[in-house]
């Protein structure tokens, strides 16, 4: 049994069960490599680089292991992937929080292989002149209006803790899947809101049985979360639920973010 796939397609559905129609419960994006577990007929049993456990259908993933060493974070909403060197022809967009890694660099892009061909991506606009906390509230603006999918890590849809993990990811910050995990990292110390900066972590509990919910400190009391879809709302706004009332925990990330 191979050890590891990638993923060939822009994002692979990954359920709890080796059927289409059992739950979706995470994503994994384009060039992922996915630990495989056991083999099901045409699904294969996975882990992600996190540890998250599912199913995903074999068509999504390539065993072709000779690709580059050099890494490149897909920091746009959406990147085009390209059949020839001019980049005239787009085979695939490819969601932000992508991490490829290529092989050559060329004048204006990057090379990549993946499944036995040659692809290219233009080279990207970098914003190395940001610090990590203002690269994450830069992914925030970029996000707003993505709809809320349960399980999703993509622009087409996000979860609220696969916001978090998706964003983060991009600025070098691992965070666990789930928020349930999310909130109990011993990197990064609770305070009170009172102190939080743009960039820390909010955790909320809506239904009294635990944390449900997670965001990010915009500033000037907003909050950036994905409810129905990613937005920045205020902590007392009333219109529906007060956010104030249900926050349960802040988490400072700190030196992490003033790299």
């Amino acid at each position: 049994m191979i050890n590891s796939q990638i993923v060939k397609t822009a994002y692979a559905n990954i359920y709890s069960e080796p059927r289409f129609n059992s739950e979706m419960v995470t994503q994994a994006l384009f060039f992922e490599s996915l630990k495989v577990v056991s083999d099901q007929d045409n699904w294969l049993e996975v882990s992600q680089w996190d540890g998250y456990k599912g199913y995903v259908h074999k068509f999504y993933l390539s065993n072709n292991d000779s690709y580059g060493e050099s890494v490149l974070n897909l920091t746009s909403q959406y990147t085009d992937l390209y059949i020839d060197k001019n980049f005239e022809t787009s085979v695939l967009t490819v969601p932000f929080g992508a991490t490829v890694k290529y092989y050559d660099e060329i004048e204006n892009g990057y090379k990549i292989n993946i499944d036995s061909k040659e692809y290219y991506i233009k080279k990207i606009v970098n914003n190395h002149d940001l610090s990590k906390r203002q690269k994450v509230l830069h992914y925030c603006r970029m996000l707003m209006g993505s709809p809320y999918l349960w399980g999703g890590k993509t622009p087409f849809g996000y979860d609220c803790s696969g916001l978090i993990q998706s964003i983060y990811k991009m600025v070098e910050i691992n965070f666990r899947r789930d928020t349930s995990d999310q909130i109990q990292d011993s990197r990064f110390a609770s305070i009170s809101v009172n102190d939080a900066q743009p960039g820390d972590i909010i955790f909320f509990d809506f239904e009294g049985n635990g944390v449900d919910h997670v965001g990010i400190w915009y500033g000037d009391d907003m909050v950036v979360h994905c409810s129905g879809q990613v937005k920045v709302q205020s902590i007392h706004d009333d219109s529906s639920k007060k956010l104030l009332d249900y926050i349960i925990d802040v988490k400072s990330l700190g030196d992490f973010l003033d790299e």
